[in-house]
C-alpha cells in the first residue's frame, strides 16, 4: 500500500495510507497536545507568599491597558483615548475582571454612573468578590471620583 505523507496547518507531519501510520499519527499528535492544560513557568506566580496559577495576559490587551491607564494620568485626563484603548484592551481579553473594572472607573470619571456599574458588575461576574471591582461599586455610592490605582495591573490571581 503506498504512504503519502503531508502537513497539517500546524505542520505536524501525518501518514494515510496504512493502519499502522494512522496509529502512529493520532499517537504523535495526542502526545503533542499533552501539556496543553499544564501550568507553565508563565502561569504559575508567587502571590504574597502563595504559589497562585494564573492564565498569560494577553500582549495586545496589555498594551491597550497601559496606553489607557497613560491616558488617564494625563493632566487632564484624555477620557474618550482611555476609553478607546479599554475598549480595545477587552477585544483581545474579554474574560479579565481587571479590564472591566478600568472600564468602569473610566466611565465613572466620565460621569455616567450607570455604566461604570454596569462594567464593575461584569467583573464581578467573571471573578466575585474581585476587590477592585467591589471598591469601585463603593465609590460610585458613596459619590467618590478620581482613578482607583496609579500602577498597572492587569491579570490578578
Amino acid at each position: 500500500m503506498r504512504v503519502i505523507r503531508r502537513l497539517d496547518v500546524f505542520g505536524l507531519a501525518h501518514y494515510t495510507g496504512g493502519v499502522r501510520q494512522r496509529r502512529l499519527a493520532v499517537l504523535a499528535l495526542s502526545w503533542a497536545g499533552c501539556g496543553a492544560g499544564l501550568p507553565t513557568y508563565r502561569s504559575m506566580h508567587v502571590v504574597d507568599g502563595e504559589l497562585v496559577y494564573s492564565r498569560p495576559v494577553s500582549s495586545q490587551a496589555y498594551l491597550a491597558y497601559l496606553e489607557a491607564r497613560l491616558a488617564l494620568d494625563r493632566e487632564p485626563a484624555d477620557l474618550g483615548e482611555a476609553e478607546a484603548q479599554i475598549d480595545l484592551a477587552l477585544q483581545y481579553d474579554p474574560r479579565d475582571p481587571h479590564l472591566w473594572t478600568t472600564k468602569g472607573e473610566i466611565a465613572a470619571l466620565a460621569g455616567d454612573a450607570p455604566q461604570a456599574i454596569a462594567a464593575a458588575q461584569r467583573a464581578l461576574s467573571l471573578r466575585a468578590g474581585y476587590e477592585p471591582a467591589e471598591r469601585l461599586l463603593a465609590r460610585i455610592q458613596n459619590g467618590t471620583t478620581g482613578p482607583l490605582a496609579k500602577t498597572p495591573h492587569i491579570g490578578t490571581p
